[in-house]
Parts: structure tokens; C-alpha cells; sequence
């Protein structure tokens, strides 16, 4: 399989250039993503200007969400290519392809290299994968962090080396400055999983996993002291009280998992189902594949793997790694009050790797799938593809004409991506019947990077007719003729205006404010709903221009920044 491409350094350029093919093409292109890319690039944008790096701030205030590895990975990404989208959105994508190659050498030792490329090239192709090395939030940072957690994890445990130990601890520790206390939780729980599993729980008490808490410790315990000192308690109260513990036992800002007012036996199963399905999406094209991977990873067809060790004891070591790490992260989540479709990125590596032990297996004739079940997952990979293009012509308004107004105008030219999957799934059918399954499998990664390349590229730049903060930023920019100006909103604000501005940005309360603000002596740009300023310039006395109008995606209406210059 993959001949042009032998050994660990090939297989290392192979995933490489398709990571570069998926991450790196237009990614400063689109505009910040509100609210959570126009949060954190505002916040590492002061923590630029302000040279303080210690304490994160948002528009004037202290940002207590977030712990500051993103926010210092990209000031450093400002300082080497200028402030932009592209710097803000670097470090997801390396962190993307750390978490990669970390997949790629955790399959070549707990199988083989054969299954560990496949598993590297089942997740960059993974769409939620995929989509978070595009964001700038925490979350790639984290999946990163965990899985070279786990990899060292698993190495301590085969070789009972402290060295390893120590770098698990270490990982953890870089992870708990990505997001949180979950980049210990999530190892933590799942490795005492697997020793419970295998027999083997009396490692825990081991005096050497006392150097892993320490090496976590040293990395971010240093920078929380500091903080908290600061900020006299307030990031750490705000941190761990309310964006973890918090955010954990009840929803957030209408994230619950489900829509609201559902009936209570409706609702307990659409919670249930939340995280199920969104696998199924983020893991897609190649979650077609996840009933092969839990068919032939449990039970004698995955103890008759020769690949993974200890066979006898039950499960092979491997699986039962595996698994422990999916149903723990799956378990977390699932109680957490508040549920985001990104919260459960960490398993997509494990996911990956059963998606590519499966198809490895069946490559080399170790298993024999019934019939229908493998045409049944090639005829989803083309579904998956039937159903792309269906979603973004209903976005685009083609289909279902009664949305007069469709947000989304400018999708519809790219349903006819969805083509793709279709076609490769016909190719790849021809090949298994003639018995070519490395080539097949060859195919189907190639149809799934072809897929998903130009749409996370150029596919969602086609959303940014839909969004106001940019272009009535750069409208206003254009027209400021003062170094000192104010920028206000009034009923309207999103963080990225703050970045966009350079800026603070004050949130008005009454249409007093907003009328007094447009008899300041200095320039004064107002940004609100076009409703909302129909209502209110009859109230004006005061000379004023209406500056640029633009539709707003988030608001589902016309917004307009109006100056007194």
C-alpha cells in the first residue's frame, strides 16, 4: 500500500502533504468565525500590544475562559506574519498535524506502520478534524496535547520507562494550558480504565507516577500562580468555578445538547444521542466505516489479530487501550451539562485508528466482511456525498424555494463537491471486485481528500457575503481621518469587530447613549441593526452619514455603521 512512500519518513512526507493540502490553502482567507475566533485572536492581539503576557484581556477586561498557550502561540504567529486571520489560525493547524504524526506513531506501535499511516490519513480526512485545524480556538491545541498524552501513556506501560512517565505528565500539563483540567481527566480516567481492565491497577500506586504529577505541575502550575496573583483570585475563581465546573453541570450560553422545550423522555434521548451523532458527522466520509471497525474490534475477531499483544488475556492490549479511551471520553461528555459538537475531538484519534485497524485487516484478507456489509459502507461513503450537496443547496436556497431569503447565497456553487464521494465510491467499488483492495482503500482516501480540501478552503469564504463584522470594519477604516476615534454598537456586537477595529469596543445600553455618542466632537462610529437605526435617526439632531450596511449572518438581519463626521 502507498509504495511510493515506504518507512517512517515516507509515510511522515505522505502525511504531511495531505495535511498540507487540507489545512493550509486560504487559511486566513475567511473572516474570524464569531464568537469564539474573534474572542481569542482580540485577546492574543492585546496580549501583543500590551506586552503582558500573563494576564488575558478582551475589549478592556480581563478574559477568564481560557487558559494563554493559544493566546501565546498566536502572538508569536503575529509577530512572524503580521496580524490576520492566516497567523490566528496557524497554531490550530500545527497542532493539527502534531496530532497527526502523534496518531500515525501510537498505530505503528500498537499495530503495525501500515495501520498506523492509514489511521493518520483516516483522521486528517475526518471532517470535524479537518474543521478544527481551520478555527482558532484551543480545541486542535488540546486534541494534540492529549494524544501525545496517551502515546506516552501507552509506552510507559509496555516499557515501564519513567522517562515516559514523566513526558505523559508533561503533555498533560501542556494540554491543562490549552483548555483545562480536562487534558487530566480524560488520560487520568482512561488509563485507570485500561489497568482495571487488564489486572494490572496496582501501577497506579507505583511511587513513579508521583514524577508525572510533578512534570504536569511544573508546566502549568507556574503560569496559573502567576495569573491568580494578578488578578487577586479573579481568573482562577472565573476559570475553574464557572468555565469548568460551571460549564460541566448545567448548560452555557444555550449549549445543552438538544433543542429546548422538548418533552423530558424526548429530551434524556436526544442528550443520549448528541455525541453519537455528531461522531458520525465529524468522523465522516469515513464514519461509514465505524460499524466494521466495532464488528471486527471486540471479541475472538479482535483477539485473532497477531498484530496486538497479549491475545490471550481477553481482548488484545491494543483494543483494550482503544476502547478505554473512547468510552471515557464518550462517558465525560455525555454528563456534561453543556454540549458542543468540538468537546469531544480527543476521541476522533482512536476512532481513526479502529476505522484503520479494520480496513488493514481487511486489505491483507485477515477478515472477510459479509457483503452487505461493505457495499453497505461504500454505498454511505456515496451518501455522504448525496448529502453534502443536498445541505448546501437547501443553505443556498436552491432547493426548497419557500426560503425567500436564504442566509446562505453563495454555498449552493459547491454542492456540486458532493459529486466527489459519489465517484469514489464507484471506483473503489470496481476495485474490490476485482480484488484490488489497497488500491481500493488508496482511493478512497484520495476521493476523501479531494473532498473536503476545496470545501474547507474556498467552500466557507462563500459564507463571508453573510458576514458584517470585516467589511463595516474595513468600510469604517477606510473613512477615519483622526487617530482618535470611538467605536460603539448599539443592540449589536460581535468580538471579531473587536479585532477588526484594533480597538475597544463599548456596548451601548439605551438610545440615549447612542444619541449622545453621535454629538461627540470626535469621530464616532455606531454599529447597529438597520432596523434599529431606522427607529432611532429621527431622533437625531446632529449631522450623520450612513457609512456601509451589510447583511449579518448571526443576526439574520441588515446591519449599518452610521459616523457624525
Amino acid at each position: 500500500m502507498f509504495r511510493l512512500f515506504h518507512g517512517r519518513a515516507g509515510h511522515y512526507l505522505l502525511l504531511v502533504l495531505v495535511w498540507a493540502v487540507l489545512s493550509l490553502p486560504n487559511l486566513g482567507g475567511p473572516s474570524l468565525w464569531d464568537i469564539d475566533e474573534g474572542n481569542n485572536s482580540a485577546c492574543s492581539e492585546d496580549m501583543l500590544e500590551s506586552g503582558d503576557w500573563v494576564v488575558p484581556k478582551f475589549n478592556g477586561a480581563w478574559r477568564v475562559d481560557k487558559p494563554a498557550l493559544l493566546y501565546w502561540l498566536q502572538v508569536g504567529a503575529y509577530r512572524t506574519f503580521g496580524v490576520g486571520e492566516f497567523a490566528a489560525r496557524l497554531p490550530s493547524a500545527l497542532a493539527a498535524l502534531a496530532a497527526i504524526l502523534l496518531t500515525y506513531e501510537l498505530g505503528r506501535r500498537l499495530f503495525d506502520p501500515a495501520t498506523g499511516l492509514l489511521g493518520g490519513l483516516v483522521l486528517a480526512s475526518a471532517t470535524m478534524f479537518c474543521a478544527a485545524a481551520h478555527f482558532a480556538n484551543p480545541d486542535a491545541l488540546l486534541n494534540a496535547c492529549t494524544v501525545l498524552t496517551f502515546l506516552c501513556c501507552w509506552l510507559a506501560i509496555r516499557e515501564g520507562n519513567t522517562r515516559w512517565l514523566v513526558a505523559a505528565g508533561a503533555a498533560a500539563g501542556l494540554g491543562v494550558l490549552a483548555k483545562g483540567p480536562v487534558a487530566v481527566v480524560l488520560p487520568a480516567g482512561a488509563v485507570g480504565l485500561f489497568l482495571l481492565w487488564s489486572r494490572r491497577l496496582g501501577l497506579l500506586w507505583d511511587r513513579r507516577v508521583l514524577w508525572a504529577g510533578l512534570a504536569c505541575c511544573l508546566v502549568f502550575a507556574p503560569w496559573f500562580a502567576w495569573v491568580t496573583n494578578d488578578t487577586k483570585g479573579a481568573f482562577l475563581e472565573g476559570f475553574f468555578l464557572t468555565h469548568n465546573l460551571g460549564r460541566y453541570l448545567h448548560p452555557m450560553e444555550g449549549h445543552s445538547g438538544g433543542p429546548a422545550g422538548t418533552a423530558p423522555g424526548i429530551g434524556y434521548a436526544v442528550h443520549a444521542l448528541y455525541y453519537p451523532l455528531v461522531l458520525l458527522a465529524g468522523l465522516a466520509p469515513w464514519s461509514v466505516f465505524l460499524g466494521l471497525a466495532g464488528w471486527y474490534g471486540l471479541g475472538r475477531r479482535a483477539r485473532a489479530d497477531g498484530a496486538s499483544p497479549e491475545p490471550a488475556n481477553g481482548l488484545p492490549a491494543a483494543y483494550r487501550f482503544l476502547w478505554c479511551w473512547i468510552a471515557v471520553c464518550f462517558l465525560f461528555f455525555a454528563f456534561a451539562g453543556t454540549k458542543l459538537p468540538n468537546y469531544i475531538l480527543p476521541l476522533y484519534a482512536p476512532a481513526a485508528l479502529l476505522v484503520a485497524r479494520s480496513l488493514e485487516r481487511w486489505r491483507l484478507g485477515a477478515v472477510e466482511p459479509s457483503r452487505w456489509l461493505l457495499h453497505g459502507a461504500l454505498i454511505g461513503f456515496a451518501l455522504v456525498g448525496v448529502a453534502v450537496a443536498v445541505a448546501l443547496l437547501i443553505a443556498g436556497g436552491v432547493l426548497l424555494p419557500s426560503f425567500k431569503e436564504p442566509q446562505l447565497s453563495g454555498v449552493a456553487a459547491w454542492a456540486a463537491a458532493g459529486a466527489l464521494p459519489v465517484i469514489g465510491a464507484a471506483v473503489a467499488w470496481r476495485l474490490v471486485q476485482r480484488q484490488c483492495r489497497g488500491a481500493a482503500l488508496a482511493a478512497l482516501g484520495a476521493t476523501a481528500v479531494a473532498f473536503l480540501a476545496p470545501l474547507a478552503a474556498w467552500g466557507v469564504t462563500a459564507v463571508d457575503a453573510d458576514k458584517a463584522p470585516r467589511p463595516l470594519v474595513q468600510a469604517m477604516l477606510h473613512d477615519q481621518t483622526e487617530r482618535e476615534i470611538r467605536v460603539v454598537c448599539y443592540h449589536y456586537f460581535q468580538p471579531s469587530l473587536v479585532f477588526y477595529s484594533r480597538r475597544q469596543v463599548r456596548q451601548l445600553e439605551n438610545d440615549e447613549q447612542a444619541l449622545t455618542y453621535l454629538r461627540y466632537p470626535v469621530e464616532v462610529y455606531l454599529f447597529l441593526p438597520a432596523a434599529e437605526w431606522e427607529r432611532l435617526r429621527t431622533d437625531v439632531r446632529t449631522p450623520y452619514r450612513l457609512l456601509a450596511r451589510h447583511r449579518d449572518l448571526y443576526r439574520n438581519c441588515d446591519v449599518v455603521v452610521v459616523t457624525n463626521r
